[in-house]
Order: C-alpha cells, then structure tokens, then sequence
C-alpha cells in the first residue's frame, strides 16, 4: 500500500498514528465530524472533485486525536482512514529484507 500518496490531515508522533484524507474521493456527508468522540474534525472551505467540501482537523485540536478510527468506520466513502506508523515501519522493514 502507498499510504504516503494520500495526504496525512494529523500526524502524532507521540502516539506513534497518522490521520489521512483521500480528499477527492470524499462526498462531504460529515459524517466522520459527526462520530468523532473528540471533536476534532469540522467541515473545511476547500471544495474536491466531486463538489464537496471536504473535513479538516480544527485548529490546536489535533492533540485529542485518539485514533479510535471512529471517522474511517463511519465514512461511507471509505475516504478517511488512520494508521498505525509502527505498523508501516515493519512493513517497510519487510519489504527491505
């Protein structure tokens, strides 16, 4: 998988996940705004390809972020996703041996 193509909208190295948005495939239903138990995520200005606005992390509340994965289970696009960066570093390692 080529994770690093599709634009990360958080990063928490500290918890070691990254939060991503395939922002052309979004149909800007809300729906990860609406299950996000932390409310982080809000509806941004910027319009894709399909004419909708796309979700953004509000500002300084990226640290709440406790990749529940909540948003990725609720989008019904399948646009939003989160993962784990030890994971993809033992891929990666794979990949290299």
């Amino acid at each position: 998988m080529s994770w690093f193509k599709i634009p990360k909208l958080l990063e928490n190295k500290e918890k070691n996940f990254s939060l991503f948005l395939n922002k052309n495939r979004c149909g800007g239903c809300q729906a990860c705004v609406y299950v996000c138990p932390t409310g982080i995520l809000e509806m941004g200005g910027e319009l894709n390809m399909r004419i909708a606005y796309t979700p953004r992390v509000k500002e300084g509340k990226g640290k709440y972020c406790t990749a529940c994965k909540r948003c990725e289970y609720g989008c019904p696009d399948w646009c939003i996703y989160i993962l784990d960066e030890s994971e993809k570093e033992n891929m990666a390692k794979k990949a290299k041996a």
